[in-house]
C-alpha cells in the first residue's frame, strides 16, 4: 500500500516483519499496533495505518512470530513469546502507545505492565482474566471445532470454516458475505497461545498509565458485557462502536473506532516532544 514500508528487525525467534508509515505534518507520537489471533499486519494496513499517519502519528505494526512474514514456528508460540516480540519492536521506538486488538490486546497488557509505554489502547481485547467468553462462544457455535483444534494443536479449524469465521469474527449470517474477501487472510494460530489467552493473566498496570477500552456492539467473542467489565477492571469508562463486529479495524464502521482512538489520544496522551522521532530512544 502506498506510503507503507516493509522492514525487518532481529527478534527473539528470528526476523520480525514490520510495516511502518511516517507521520504527516507535525508529529504527535508513535503507535505500535499488535494484531490478534489468526492474523498479521494485514488488517491495520487498509484504514488504521493511513488514518493515523495522516493524523500526525508514526505508525508501526508487527507480524508476531510465525505470522505473516515473520520467522518462527507458530506451533510452539506462546503469549510470552508474542510479548517478547512486541517488546523487541517497542524497544526501538520513542515512547510508543501500544494498541492491541483481540489477542494482541492481551499481549499489549503484558507489554505495558513490563516496560514503559506512553499509553495502552485495547480494541475488542481479551480481558485481563482470560478469553473465556470467546471459548464459550466457539463451544456454543460448533463444539466439534474445539476438539479439532485440540487434535491439530492449532486453532486454524475454527477459521477454516468460512461460515463459522463469518459468524464469530464478523457477526454475519450465511447470506451476509460483505466481509468474505478478508477471510482469505486468516491462518493458523498457536494452541499454546490459546491456552495462554485463558490462563496467562497480565500483571497490574502501572498507576497513571493512560488506557482505553474500546469494544464493538456486535462482537460475539468479547461482547459488550465483557468490554464493560474490562473497563471497570482497568478503571476507565468503556467506549462501544455501534453496529461493529469483532473485526472493527476493517468493518464498515472502522472510522468510528479510529475516531474514538484518536480522540482518546488527543485527550489523554501527551504529545511527542518537539524534535523526537519514532527511532530508538
Amino acid at each position: 500500500m502506498n506510503g507503507i514500508r516493509s522492514e525487518t528487525l532481529r527478534g527473539p525467534a528470528g526476523s520480525l516483519a514490520i510495516r511502518r508509515m511516517d507521520a504527516e505534518g507535525k508529529r504527535r507520537g508513535t503507535l505500535l499496533f499488535v494484531h490478534g489471533a489468526w492474523s498479521s499486519t494485514w488488517y491495520w494496513e487498509p484504514h488504521f495505518m493511513p488514518f493515523f499517519a495522516a493524523s500526525g502519528f508514526d505508525v508501526v505494526a508487527l507480524d508476531l512470530r510465525g505470522h505473516g512474514r515473520s520467522d518462527g514456528k507458530i506451533r510452539w508460540a506462546t503469549i510470552d513469546g508474542y510479548v517478547a516480540d512486541a517488546a523487541a519492536v517497542a524497544a526501538t521506538l520513542e515512547d510508543p502507545v501500544v494498541v492491541g486488538h483481540s489477542m494482541g490486546g492481551l499481549v499489549a497488557q503484558h507489554l505495558a505492565a513490563r516496560r514503559p509505554v506512553a499509553g495502552l489502547a485495547l480494541l475488542a481485547s481479551v480481558p485481563p482474566w482470560g478469553a473465556w467468553s470467546a471459548l464459550w462462544r466457539v463451544v456454543r457455535e460448533d463444539p466439534a471445532k474445539l476438539l479439532a483444534c485440540t487434535l491439530a494443536f492449532d486453532l486454524k479449524p475454527i477459521v477454516a470454516d468460512a461460515g463459522l469465521a463469518r459468524r464469530i469474527l464478523y457477526s454475519r449470517s450465511p447470506a451476509d458475505k460483505d466481509m468474505d474477501a478478508f477471510l482469505r487472510h486468516l491462518g493458523s494460530e498457536s494452541y499454546l497461545a490459546f491456552l495462554g489467552m485463558l490462563f496467562r493473566h497480565p500483571p497490574r498496570l502501572p498507576a497513571g498509565l493512560p488506557r482505553l477500552v474500546l469494544g464493538a456492539e456486535r462482537d460475539r467473542l468479547f461482547p459488550e458485557k465483557t468490554v464493560r467489565a474490562t473497563a471497570r477492571r482497568l478503571g476507565v469508562e468503556p467506549q462501544i462502536v455501534a453496529e461493529a463486529s469483532h473485526m472493527l479495524t476493517v468493518e464498515h464502521r472502522w472510522q468510528d473506532a479510529a475516531d474514538a482512538l484518536l480522540h482518546w489520544l488527543e485527550r489523554e496522551v501527551p504529545a511527542a516532544r518537539p524534535g523526537s522521532s519514532a527511532g530508538h530512544r
